[in-house]
């Protein structure tokens, strides 16, 4: 009996043992990656994610051995040739069982060389770049609101806050900056700061003529998809930031405690480099911060 004990002690030793194990295995990062899809030889970060392509372009689409993938519907293998016109596409991609492991919203652009000479691409006023023009723009009808850029955002979020009643509408969205909103919000999650499911984008893509209108810099990251004014707002969900600091008032110290842990945590991090801003309430919006990915620190407001 006592030898029985024994070896029913052991074997949970090494049961407990080989779940240690596991477990910082996972911790430490050594676990077997997921299968990569890489789209023109860049990785895609996240199993939903979005890709900014031209008409009339080859795609190549770089499937780990055995997965699938359609467009729309239609099986797609090795490359894909954009459509000659605008329009918005969801690329879905199986693992050999079936399952269902990266969707990408596919968007292929308006060419910014289609603007007239008003500045206007059909009924959508534009206005003209500074410098810089992008190569295109992403076109949207009103179903397209929902699609998805990235695991917490969606690209009606980023529209501009013009010609609310004009469609098609217009837009950019860039992945670097979409890479800092969602860390910084995957870590607010992890620290156990809220439970948002996204953050509430107050400002995003600005056209130039729009820009211009409301006074902001000349050469505002907003103007390329960029740049994003946001805030927590879920507990309650209200229209303003949450009480993240936790003092029971809404004000500038809660975008000044937003600012600093995103400070902290880009700091440390790996995602391309940027501006961040604390903004106070006014009397048209309450506290926010700005995050942009403009390849280079810059810092104001607090």
């Amino acid at each position: 009996m006592a030898s029985q004990h024994i070896n029913v002690m052991r074997k949970k030793k090494i049961s407990k043992a080989i779940t240690l194990i596991i477990a910082a295995v996972f911790v430490m990062g050594l676990a077997p990656e997921k299968a990569e899809l890489t789209i023109n030889n860049k990785l895609v970060p996240a199993s939903i994610w979005h890709k900014l392509v031209l008409p009339n372009e080859t795609i190549n689409i770089n499937l780990p051995e055995g997965y699938s993938a359609d467009i729309s519907g239609e099986y797609v293998s090795g490359e894909w040739q954009t459509p000659p016109s605008a329009g918005n596409y969801s690329l879905v991609v199986r693992n050999p069982d079936g399952e269902r492991t990266h969707t990408v919203s596919i968007f292929v652009m308006e060419p910014s060389t289609n603007i007239d000479e008003r500045g206007y691409l059909g009924d959508y006023r534009i206005g003209f770049y500074p410098k810089n023009t992008p190569k295109g723009f992403i076109k949207l009808e009103k179903q397209d609101l929902k699609m998805k850029v990235s695991p917490s955002f969606a690209v009606g979020q980023f529209l501009c806050k013009q010609q609310r009643s004009t469609w098609p509408k217009y837009v950019l969205v860039s992945e670097e900056n979409l890479t800092r909103l969602e860390r910084l919000l995957k870590s607010l999650r992890d620290d156990g700061l809220t439970d948002a499911d996204t953050l509430f984008v107050m400002s995003g893509f600005r056209t130039p003529f729009y820009n211009s209108a409301i006074g902001s810099a000349k050469f505002s990251r907003h103007m390329y998809g960029d740049a994003s004014d946001v805030y927590l707002d879920h507990s309650p969900r209200d229209g303003v930031m949450d009480d993240i600091n936790g003092d029971g008032v809404i004000n500038k110290a809660d975008a000044n405690f937003l600012y600093d842990y995103a400070k902290k945590l880009y700091r440390k991090d790996s995602v391309v480099k940027g501006g961040l801003g604390s903004y106070r309430a006014n009397a048209v919006h309450g506290p926010f911060v700005h995050i942009d990915a403009r390849g280079r620190p810059a810092r104001w407001g607090r």
